[in-house]
């Protein structure tokens, strides 16, 4: 569930702004569907975020919204447009507003009507693009209103089994030239009151959900904070699992005990590479040593580690590649590759000469983690894409190991990317509200369950105990009409 645009939501309802919500995550992206929300709802704003790798999509969403009603007030936000204001408002005339950096004050301001040129945070057009002051960061976190969660389908969520993100704090002090993080969120870190987060976790749990998932840049950056609002959970008795992000430069045994007290279950560090001279070029401030010491310090606290590496940084040649891929099978722990992608504001994109790497596209659909869009000098587009062939490889024995332990359940999830993948092929295909008028052929469920069984490729035992399940939570629910069922998500 996206945080930034839900406490956006969050402060506009506080301060007495009407806010619907249409989520194109969680169900099928039409433009017919837009066009329905629009005219029923006729809104006098349209806002999207994004990052780089959907800004596509955002920005063709808002171009719909023009064809649309061409008086609707066109707003988008995001780290991708908070360094490419300019760029953006000059190549999609469909957008009238970019709002850089946090921005839930700055879209209150501009909900509220207050004039253009006097809201600090936005670009917009006054003959040609105008950039106003930069806003200063949001001191007091524990001022902003909660996220308004309840503006989301969170059945079709819980369909999902997604957890809950929750944000404690915010900014970075590190600057790793391929992360915005500290850009955006500011070099010195802002946190929430301990005993508000475990407020807001109590809360999502009412919702709900089961697990959370801390979304700041780096939660264990403090110690303090860290044990306060650990001692908080244990205090109220609050039993769930949560995951976090960390550094392996900023954790210690008793610390990752706390946490796993607490609950915390998975931790992802970001690793980067297994070579040590590309992580002292970008900036990384970590040795291989104290990475292999984090992740070891990790298991021992008994927190399942997630090890994620960059491909195609500075330096990256095919032995550096090599190393990398036997750095991450020595680690004996969960890990991944992601491609680099340098987007925009981020210093491997703007000094991309001076670290030798050749950016070889600006086509931002192909930013996508997973796509060689540079070169260095030794690694490009053939190297990297051998490189992804072995992880992929070592992904599929994995999976095969599996099988032959009999752990069907958890080879399909992992080859979907998630827990519930009869959910998504439902969800992304709106699969239930296509179904319309149904005859009531026994047992209503039952009935569901055969009619699903002509439409999407799963067995009668998966569908069947998927659909139980969620019509005991009340997730999936039906309605009489004419003597005929219409089932939905509640």
């Amino acid at each position: 569930m996206p945080m930034g645009i839900s406490y956006i939501a969050g402060i506009l309802e506080h301060n007495g702004k009407e806010v619907q919500l249409l989520d194109l995550l969680v169900s099928k992206y039409s433009k017919g569907k837009i066009s329905r929300k629009l005219e029923e709802y006729q809104p006098d704003i349209v806002g999207v975020t994004s990052v780089t790798m959907n800004y596509p999509i955002a920005s063709d969403i808002l171009k719909h919204c023009k064809s649309v009603d061409k008086d609707i007030i066109t707003v988008i936000g995001g780290p991708h447009v908070t360094f490419s204001a300019v760029e953006t408002l000059s190549e999609a005339p469909w957008i009238d507003i970019v709002v850089r950096g946090e921005g839930e004050r700055t879209m209150l301001d501009i909900v509220s009507g207050k004039k253009l040129e006097d809201i600090e945070g936005i670009a917009f057009r006054a003959d040609g693009v105008r950039v106003t002051a930069e806003r200063a960061l949001i001191e007091n976190l524990d001022g902003l209103p909660l996220p308004a969660r309840h503006l989301f389908p969170l059945s079709r969520y819980h369909a999902l089994d997604v957890h809950a993100s929750i944000i404690a704090g915010r900014g970075c002090p590190f600057n790793c030239i391929f992360c915005v993080g500290s850009r955006m969120g500011g070099r010195r870190a802002r946190y929430r009151n301990p005993k508000l987060v475990v407020d807001e976790i109590e809360q999502v749990l009412a919702h709900g959900f089961k697990e959370v998932n801390f979304e700041d840049d780096l939660l264990t950056l403090n110690h303090r904070h860290v044990y306060t609002f650990c001692d908080e959970i244990i205090a109220r008795g609050l039993e769930f699992n949560w995951s976090v992000f960390s550094r392996v430069d900023t954790v210690n045994l008793e610390l990752l005990h706390k946490m796993r007290e607490a609950g915390c279950t998975w931790m992802l560090y970001g690793v980067e590479s297994g070579n040590q001279q590309i992580l002292d070029t970008v900036k990384k401030k970590i040795t291989l040593e104290k990475i292999g010491e984090g992740v070891r310090l990790g298991k021992e606290a008994g927190i399942n580690i997630m090890a994620s590496f960059i491909i195609g940084l500075p330096g990256e040649t095919r032995e550096t590649l090599k190393e990398t891929i036997e750095f991450a099978l020595g680690l004996n722990t969960p890990w991944g590759f992601n491609v680099l992608s340098p987007f925009p504001g981020t210093e491997v994109r703007e000094k991309a000469g001076e670290y030798g790497i050749e950016i070889l596209t600006s086509d931002w659909a192909k930013y996508d983690a997973d796509t060689a869009v540079t070169r260095t000098e030794d690694a490009g587009p053939e190297e990297i894409a051998e490189a992804l062939s072995q992880y992929h490889e070592g992904l599929n024995a994995y999976l095969a190991d599996m099988e032959k332990e009999g752990k069907s359940d958890h080879i399909e999830a992992a080859q979907s990317g998630m827990r519930s993948p009869l959910a998504w092929a439902l969800l992304h295909d709106d699969v239930i509200e296509s179904l319309g008028l149904m005859e009531m052929n026994g047992e209503p469920v039952e009935s569901l369950v055969g009619r699903l069984e002509e439409v999407v490729a799963y067995s009668h035992d998966q569908i069947s105990d998927n659909v139980r399940k969620w019509v005991d939570e009340g997730l999936l629910k039906y309605d009489l009409m004419d003597g005929h069922m219409v089932w939905r998500w509640s």
